[in-house]
C-alpha cells in the first residue's frame, strides 16, 4: 500500500496521547473539587470522564481489518468526539462560573480535546491507514486505590505535557519528583542525584526509552534502581521487549492512576526492604567478624584481612608487619582469680591493645583464648616494634592485679614482632611463624617484653 503513511503502524499510541492528557487533568479536577461547587459539577466531570473511556475503549478495540480506511475501521469515532466536546462545553461554561482557579486546567483539556479532533480529522482524510497488531484494552477498575510511598521518583518523557501532568499527580501523592525530557539529560541526573524509582517512556526521540534502560541496567541492577516503562503502546510486543530488557514493570497510557499509584508503590517498597536486607545482612557479616567477649575482631576476621592485606601488598610491593601477643602467665590468673575474672581482664586487655593502635586500617583482633594479634598493613619492622612497645606499655599501665604472675603483680604481656614484603611465592603464614619466633624469644628473655627476629 504506498499510500500508507510511515507512522500509521503506531496510530494508537498517537491517540492515546491527548486521551491521557483529557482524562488525566479531569481526574484531578475531581480530586480537586471543592464541595461548595460539588453538586454543580461533580456529574459534569464524570460524564466527560466516562465519554473520555468511551473513546479510549474504540481506539484500543481490535478491529477485523487492519489496513483500510480509518472511518471504516473506526465507524463511530465521530459520535463519541461529539458528545466529548458537547461534554466539555457544558463543563467549561459550569467552570467559568463557579470554579475560576480552575480555568487554567479545564484550559489544558480543551488543548488535549483539540490536538485529539485535529488527529482524528487527519487521520479520516487518509485513503487508507495501518493499525499494526491489535492491541487490547486494560481493565479499568475505579474502584481499586493505591497505596502511596515516599519516595524520589525520576521521570522521563518528551512531552513536556505528559511531565506536568505526571509531576502534578504524583507529587499531590508525596512523592518528590524530578523530570527529565530527554535521555540524556537523565542519565546526566543519575551521576548526581538518588532515586527511588524511575517511570520511562518508552517512546522517545533522540535516545529511545530501549538505550535508556540499557544504559541504567549497565550501572544499576533491577532491584538497586526499579525501572518502569511507561508505553501509549498496548501491544503485548512492546511490554515482552521492555521487561525482557530489564524493566521492573510497566503502566499503559492513558494511565488509570490508582493503579499506576499501586505499582510504583509496589516497586519503591520492594527498593526499600531489598535496601534494608542488604544492610541487615551487611551488619550480620560484620558481626560474624566480632568477637564475643572481647567485642574486636575474631579469628574470622584476622585470616579474611591477613590474606586481603597479603594480596595488596604483593602488588604494591609495601611491607606487612604483624604482632602477635600473650598474655603473661594467664592460666595461673584463672586458677587464682576464676575464669569470670579472666574474662574480664581478656576485655580490658583488648580494649588496651585496639585503643593504641592510631590508624584506621590497622587492625587489632584476639587471635584464639588470651592470645592477640595486630596487622599493620604498609609499616615497616621499626615502626612495628614502635607500635607494640606503645601496646606493652599501655597494657601494664591498667594495673591489673595479678599475684601469681612471676614477672610483677600486675598483668602483663609478650609481644612477639615481625615483618614481610610479600611475593607471590610465599604465604602469610611465613609471617605469622616469624612473629610467632619473636614471641617465643620474648617469652624466653623473661616476658613483658617485645621480641624480633628482624623481618625478611
Amino acid at each position: 500500500m504506498a499510500d500508507l503513511h510511515p507512522c500509521d503502524a503506531s496510530i494508537r499510541h498517537d491517540l492515546r496521547t491527548p486521551l491521557n492528557h483529557l482524562i488525566g487533568y479531569t481526574e484531578m479536577l475531581q480530586e480537586d473539587l471543592p464541595a461548595v461547587c460539588g453538586k454543580v459539577l461533580a456529574t459534569p466531570l464524570q460524564t466527560l470522564l466516562d465519554d473520555a473511556h468511551q473513546m479510549l475503549t474504540t481506539i484500543n478495540r481490535p478491529t477485523p481489518l487492519t489496513v483500510g480506511r480509518f472511518d471504516a475501521l473506526f465507524p463511530d469515532w465521530r459520535g463519541k468526539m461529539a458528545l466529548i466536546e458537547a461534554d466539555f462545553n457544558h463543563l467549561y461554561a459550569l467552570i467559568q462560573a463557579h470554579w475560576q482557579s480552575a480555568c487554567p486546567d479545564i484550559e489544558k483539556i480543551h488543548t488535549a480535546i483539540g490536538h485529539l479532533r485535529v488527529l482524528l480529522e487527519t487521520l479520516s482524510a487518509k485513503p487508507a491507514i495501518d493499525l499494526g497488531d491489535a492491541a487490547t484494552a486494560l481493565p479499568r477498575d475505579p474502584t481499586e486505590a493505591g497505596t502511596p510511598a515516599e519516595g524520589h521518583l525520576l521521570v522521563i518523557d518528551d512531552r513536556a505535557e505528559n511531565l506536568e501532568l505526571m509531576q502534578r499527580r504524583l507529587m499531590r501523592e508525596g512523592y518528590r519528583i524530578t523530570t527529565c525530557n530527554s535521555g540524556y539529560e537523565a542519565l546526566a541526573r543519575l551521576e548526581s542525584d538518588n532515586f527511588d524509582g524511575i517511570l520511562l517512556d518508552w517512546l522517545m526521540p533522540g535516545m529511545t526509552g530501549k538505550e535508556v534502560l540499557g544504559k541504567i541496567r549497565s550501572k544499576f541492577s533491577a532491584h538497586e534502581l526499579p525501572v518502569i516503562v511507561v508505553t501509549a503502546r498496548h501491544g503485548s510486543d512492546t511490554i515482552v521487549e521492555a521487561l525482557t530488557c530489564g524493566a521492573n514493570d510497566y503502566l499503559a497510557k492513558p494511565l488509570d492512576f490508582p493503579v499506576a499509584l499501586a505499582r510504583i508503590a509496589t516497586q519503591v517498597y520492594l527498593r526499600k526492604v531489598t535496601q534494608q536486607l542488604a544492610e541487615a545482612n551487611r551488619q550480620l557479616k560484620q558481626f560474624s567478624y566480632i568477637d564475643g567477649l572481647t567485642a574486636i575482631a575474631n579469628r574470622r576476621k584476622f585470616d579474611e584481612y591477613l590474606m586481603t592485606t597479603w594480596r595488596r601488598s604483593q602488588q604494591e610491593g609495601a611491607p606487612v608487619s604483624l604482632i602477635l601477643i600473650d598474655v603473661d602467665y594467664f592460666k595461673r590468673y584463672n586458677d587464682s582469680l576464676g575464669h569470670e575474672a579472666g574474662d574480664h581482664a581478656l576485655m580490658k586487655v583488648a580494649k588496651a591493645v585496639s585503643a593504641s593502635l592510631f590508624r584506621v586500617k590497622d587492625l587489632a583482633a584476639r587471635y584464639g583464648g588470651e592470645e592477640f594479634a595486630v596487622i599493620l598493613p604498609e609499616t615497616a619492622l621499626s615502626d612495628a616494634l614502635s607500635v607494640a612497645e606503645r601496646v606493652r606499655a599501655t597494657v601494664a599501665a591498667l594495673e591489673l592485679p595479678h599475684p601469681a604472675s612471676s614477672v610483677l603483680p600486675v598483668v602483663t604481656i609478650s609481644l612477639g614482632v615481625a615483618e614481610w614484603r610479600p611475593t607471590a611465592f610465599c604465604e602469610p603464614s611465613a609471617l605469622i611463624n616469624l612473629a610467632d619466633k619473636g614471641l617465643y624469644q620474648a617469652k624466653a628473655a623473661g616476658r613483658n617484653q617485645v621480641g624480633t627476629l628482624g623481618s625478611t
